[in-house]
């Protein structure tokens, strides 16, 4: 629709050129560092030290949200 605020999905040239590949890039490279530090956190105080150590590990995992035909579909309580 070339309606997008920030240029992302437009080809005007007034909102393309606010656009740097480089600057975004790293800042979701940041995002990405921030989510694994803090994936690591969660992981470490329920004392998992690995994600392999998740994998087949049901009792672990909540479902928040889901119906109860999720829930069991995917075996958790």
């Amino acid at each position: 629709s070339g309606k997008c605020n920030w240029g992302i999905a437009t080809q005007r040239p007034d909102l393309v050129k606010r656009l740097n590949p480089d600057i975004g890039s790293r800042r979701l490279v940041n995002l990405m560092d921030a989510w694994r530090h803090e994936i690591k956190e969660l992981m470490g105080g329920m004392g998992i030290n690995s994600i392999e150590s998740l994998r087949g590990n049901r009792l672990m995992l909540r479902g928040v949200g889901l119906t109860a035909k999720e829930l069991e579909i995917l075996g958790i309580s």
